[in-house]
């Protein structure tokens, strides 16, 4: 393995010495080199040598993910990513009612639950999460679509998104926003998910969604369709 790595270094530091002495030194060949420098210096950290002398590149270190579940229902994050949970009406959050917000990596996550008779449909916490969310922020948010498809811990929801313009009319962010309802309690859930880039809001709203689960640490089951009634043909006898 020593003596593999050995050679990574002896053909970059070659490289480096060749680059030095075609030009004689200028300011410019100075810059090129110290630019392969610092790219050698970053191509050994990310290799790896096994016992067998094969190369391979690094594999990064994993984010550990921790369930959140402190009001009844899973949801995954990051275990650095500190939420803060807030009543809907009051200052404490419960289990009948309540959000968390986090944010990180450039976005920003809100979840809302609450219970009502009867739950709110999945429409319905998508249009009152949207409005809520303009009324707080005092934004200027623009619809751009809404529909349903989406799909949480087995239960069918909706969804909406939406982005934000700055006063030249310029998009300088966006948002997309899911409703469920869980059948475990029969409450009623929305989450939005914001940020200045449209990659990284979708990839953690489905992360998001996908991982979320009605009950703290269970899938729920998916309920089974109901048999279409058949059809019997009756012969009627020829007269």
């Amino acid at each position: 393995m020593r003596s593999a790595r050995l050679v990574l270094l002896a053909i970059a530091s070659a490289a480096v010495v060749a680059l030095a002495g075609c030009s004689g030194g200028d300011d410019e060949t100075k810059k090129q080199v110290e630019k392969l420098t610092t790219q050698v210096e970053a191509l050994n950290k990310a290799i790896v040598i096994d016992k067998n002398g094969i190369a391979r590149f690094a594999t990064p270190t994993p984010v550990a993910i921790a369930e959140y579940k402190d009001y009844g229902f899973g949801l995954p994050v990051p275990s650095n990513v500190k939420l803060t949970a807030a009543g809907l009406s009051g200052k404490d959050a419960s289990r009948d009612g309540g959000s968390v917000l986090a944010t990180s990596g450039g976005t920003s996550l809100l979840l809302v639950w609450n219970k009502v008779t009867p739950p709110l449909s999945s429409q319905e916490s998508v249009v009152g999460a949207f409005n809520v969310l303009q009324s707080l922020t005092q934004a200027k948010f623009e619809a751009m679509g809404a529909g349903q498809g989406l799909t949480v811990d087995s239960q069918p929801g909706s969804y909406g998104t939406f982005v934000t313009r700055d006063t030249r009319g310029t998009i300088d962010g966006v948002g997309i926003i899911g409703g469920w309802v869980c059948p475990n309690d029969q409450r009623s859930y929305a989450i939005t998910v914001t940020g200045k880039e449209l990659e990284p809001v979708q990839q953690s709203f489905v992360y998001l969604t996908n991982g979320f689960r009605c009950e703290a640490g269970k899938t729920q089951s998916i309920p089974s369709p109901t048999p279409a009634p058949t059809a019997t043909a009756t012969a009627t006898p020829r007269r």
